[in-house]
């Protein structure tokens, strides 16, 4: 393993670095503008950037007791190739936010009132808040989260504004997770929605890049739980039920607060399902020791093995870290594991670690996607709360890392290629950066080969924005 050299980030006009203004409601909104650029934008890169996350943690002066209840703000940067940026935040303005806004009052989640948050519960009403990722398909762009259906997005000249949620021609139920994945091989989008309720599910949808979205099938889950994300190749889609418990009675209790609604059970374990696309209601599943994971790097296929690659945590405690009501728990350190299935047995034959320092949010050039590659990126977490970037080769070891240092933290790094790529890992990231001595965010422009080198541009925002999750290129 090789490991190139850091970067630290001098103090400017502060003691002490800031990072609260993650956890905080975006202090101003504003459609297109011009950006304050430090450095040089690459002449060839042209793209626009969308990112989501819980911007409004406060409402009607109180403050949500976990940041997936927040209403999601997007924050974006346009890049034309001629040396300019614009940069855009706004609202999801979801039809559950537009009803609470001209109530006065919260309508739903864990601010509204006991009787309020019963009867949504009888009648599975829930607001999309569109605040986990976003999603470019068929010339539209989709706010995400993945208890509620996607938002649709108007992206124009002068405005970044929300309309209202979309089923995608009828296909889609009460939920869409906020994780599709297209295979470049079959010029689809495969994605899930979670079924709660005495027998849990998982509905799989295929969205090509022309015609119609439709159904694939429905996969029974072994109980209730939260399934993030996947991983999908050209004949699977894969999912790890981890052992965070969904309590069906709790939530008929309508309890105030997010973090009530689950339990962590490890003498549960963890199951793999390995779900054929054109047999979904027959999965191969597999059994491993406890687990969480939010996020999965990749599937692939080799021979009668399925490799799957996954971020894994030894318990839920990160998803108690990410409420962002003050001083988050210690978290243990997250490892980039490899799984190894028997395609026929359905028997684990590996699990072992690719790297085995604190990372997440992986990131695969979009042609690698469920076949084998050779480059992948990643957030990666350092001493006091910074966050840098990895580019990590999985198959050699070979790590190269922008690691900021202290009061800096990066967001997922999305990938860029080049127009003129020789390779399809050739290209730039664009992560959005909090510069926590500046007070202020910046979208930084690295070279995907040499993250260590650091932002080769930055473009600055102009103030201190909330986290975010995830994001989508639109050309």
């Amino acid at each position: 393993m090789t490991a190139a050299a850091s970067t630290t980030s001098s103090p400017a006009g502060a003691d002490t670095p800031d990072l609260s203004p993650l956890w905080a409601s975006v202090q101003r909104t504003h459609g297109w503008q011009p950006q304050r650029i430090e450095g040089t934008l690459p002449e060839a890169l042209k793209t626009t950037v969308i990112r989501t996350g819980p911007g409004l943690i406060e409402r009607f002066g109180r403050r949500l007791p976990h940041s997936f209840e927040a209403d999601g703000v997007m924050m974006a940067l346009r890049l034309a190739g001629d040396g300019s940026a614009q940069g855009a935040v706004r609202i999801v303005e979801s039809p559950g936010y537009r009803a609470e806004q001209a109530a006065g009052k919260p309508l739903f989640g864990a601010l509204a009132p006991w009787w309020r948050r019963f009867l949504n519960g009888l009648r599975q009403r829930t607001k999309a808040t569109g605040n986990t990722s976003m999603m470019h398909w068929q010339g539209r762009v989709y706010a995400l989260m993945e208890g509620a259906r996607p938002v649709q997005v108007q992206i124009d000249p002068h405005d970044l504004s929300t309309g209202d949620t979309s089923d995608l021609g009828g296909v889609v139920g009460a939920t869409f997770s906020a994780h599709p994945h297209r295979l470049d091989q079959t010029r689809t989008t495969i994605n899930f929605g979670v079924t709660y309720g005495p027998k849990p599910s998982l509905t799989l949808y295929a969205l090509p890049d022309q015609g119609p979205a439709r159904q694939l099938g429905v996969v029974p889950l072994p109980w209730n739980t939260m399934v993030h994300d996947f991983a999908v190749t050209e004949r699977y889609a894969v999912f790890l039920v981890c052992p965070l418990m969904f309590s069906l009675g709790r939530a008929l209790l309508a309890p105030r607060g997010f973090r009530g609604l689950f339990r962590w059970t490890p003498s549960a374990g963890a199951q793999v399902l390995v779900v054929p696309l054109d047999d979904v209601e027959h999965p191969i599943t597999a059994s491993l020791p406890a687990r969480f994971v939010f996020h999965l790097a990749n599937a692939q296929q080799r021979g009668d093995a399925l490799l799957v690659d996954w971020v894994q945590y030894t318990n839920a405690d990160v998803v108690t870290a990410l409420a962002g009501d003050g001083a988050p728990p210690k978290v243990d350190p997250s490892t980039l594991q490899r799984v190894e299935i028997d395609l026929n047995t359905g028997a684990v034959r590996a699990d072992a670690p690719l790297w085995d320092r604190g990372c997440d949010f992986p990131v695969l050039p979009a042609p690698r996607v469920g076949q084998r590659y050779d480059t992948l990126w990643l957030m990666a977490a350092g001493d006091d709360q910074s966050r840098g970037i990895v580019r990590l080769e999985p198959e050699t070891g070979t790590v190269n890392a922008w690691t900021p240092g202290p009061g800096i933290r990066a967001s997922e790094p999305l990938f860029v290629p080049h127009p003129d790529a020789r390779r399809d890992d050739e290209g730039w990231l664009v992560s959005l950066v909090l510069d926590g001595w500046r007070g202020e965010s910046f979208f930084g422009i690295f070279d995907a080969d040499r993250p260590s080198d650091g932002p080769l541009c930055r473009v600055w925002m102009g103030q201190a924005l909330p986290t975010t999750f995830h994001g989508t290129l639109v050309p």
